[in-house]
């Protein structure tokens, strides 16, 4: 009779304390900033490695993740198809959306086919070369929420290591990949929109798509030549290597990026669209492919988001080309924050405003500026003079920028930052 009555009065605490508490809310909106500057510090010091930076490593006081299943995958890394010349003028599943009319044919990238190319238009990761060394850089990168944006300011040195670069001859990557450039300080300003919306129609990228947590830019998943960067291209232990202008970057998601989470990924970084970028795992724990995303390589569930759960859309990153932005689903805020995309470029750049490079003076570089450029960016200055202002009319609207003499003697209207 004792247990039976106990066990009444535990049925009846069950559901008294169900009725106070609640399950969360399901259609809560992103919180809003504090008008004051509500500053997310994420720094890095010189000889850390591995580092793990997660959405909840921001806020003291973090919601519980979507589910505790452990992460596992199923993609065969031996056989991952090879992406070369998947570039496309509308957005595809499995394609980028590009920006760009040409690439460098012949110009930067890697310069030997390596062994680990299978040969029926797929490679395999488990063999592919990396960069020897393990170097540490004083590594500075900070994310504040100023009102309805956010900014970030920091100096492209990731705070895990990097290898030796320019690549040596003594390298065994220097068989397949010759990288003479050397990673630089940089100096980074970029501010993207806090709570971003979806744009009319999808926009198209140009040769970088956002930023990482680790304080590195990412570029998109193309090397100068137009090929599969991951596929081709030869980079360190943590996925990256330097362009001719110093700035180390990925072309996919870093593996000294941890994903700490269980169930859904973590946040990684941020698009240029200020969406979030996030691991390779959904909501229950299993490894995203293509066909899990839409065409911008994104979805929309709930998500953590500055410390709260809401519905919202968000990109993933993928062992499969494209690897983590096809196209944005917003407006970016920023094209670029370096000149000459690529090891190809020729040019160094020069900060102007908001983490944008101006452009180049008389020097065609890196993605994009190769071969012919746009038509419609060569009609934009048939009657005006060098260095004079100009504005392409592209899909995606309007797009100022300086009428500049390619390196093919053809002058063209190139925007801030270069070639988008």
């Amino acid at each position: 009779m004792l247990k039976r009555t106990s066990f009444v009065i535990l049925i009846i605490s069950s559901i008294v304390l169900s009725a106070c508490f609640g399950p969360v809310p399901q259609g809560s909106q992103p919180a809003q900033p504090d008008q004051g500057n509500a500053v997310q510090q994420i720094s890095s010091q010189q000889g850390q490695s591995s580092p793990a930076i997660t959405d909840s490593a921001v806020f003291t006081q973090a919601p519980e993740s979507h589910s505790d299943a452990e992460h596992h995958s199923d993609v065969d890394l031996t056989h991952l198809e090879v992406g070369d010349g998947k570039y496309t003028s509308s957005p595809q599943m499995g394609y980028v959306y590009t920006c760009m009319s040409s690439f460098n044919s012949g110009v930067g990238g890697a310069g030997n086919l390596g062994n680990w190319m299978n040969g029926d238009g797929t490679w395999d990761a488990t063999k592919k070369a990396v960069v020897d060394g393990s170097v540490t850089w004083p590594s500075s990168f900070t994310v504040s929420l100023q009102g309805d944006q956010r900014v970030f300011t920091g100096n492209d040195l990731p705070n895990h290591p990097t290898g030796n670069y320019p690549i040596s001859s003594s390298d065994d990557a220097y068989l397949y990949d010759r990288n003479p450039n050397s990673i630089k300080s940089q100096s980074i300003t970029l501010t993207l929109p806090a709570n971003p919306v979806a744009a009319a129609q999808p926009n198209c990228v140009g040769g970088e798509v956002g930023i990482m947590l680790s304080g590195v830019v990412i570029f998109s998943a193309f090397d100068a030549e137009g090929r599969d960067a991951a596929a081709h291209e030869v980079q360190d232990n943590c996925d990256g290597h330097p362009q001719v202008s110093g700035f180390y970057h990925y072309h996919n998601l870093s593996d000294c990026i941890v994903d700490n989470a269980t169930g859904h990924s973590a946040l990684m970084g941020y698009a240029f669209d200020g969406y979030g970028i996030y691991g390779y795992y959904g909501e229950d724990g299993a490894e995203l492919t293509n066909e899990d995303l839409d065409v911008c390589h994104g979805h929309t569930h709930m998500i953590e988001w500055d410390g709260q759960m809401v519905e919202m859309y968000h990109y993933h990153a993928t062992h499969e080309f494209p690897y983590v932005v096809g196209c944005f689903h917003g407006t970016p805020a920023v094209r670029a924050l370096s000149a000459g995309e690529g090891q190809g470029g020729q040019t160094q750049p020069s900060q102007g405003q908001a983490g944008q490079a101006q452009p180049p003076q008389g020097q065609g570089g890196g993605q994009g500026n190769g071969g012919q450029p746009p038509q419609a960016a060569i009609d934009a200055c048939a009657n005006l003079s060098v260095n004079a202002a100009c504005t392409v009319n592209t899909p995606n609207g309007n797009i100022s920028g300086t009428c500049l003499t390619m390196q093919n003697s053809v002058t063209a209207c190139v925007p801030a930052g270069g070639p988008p």
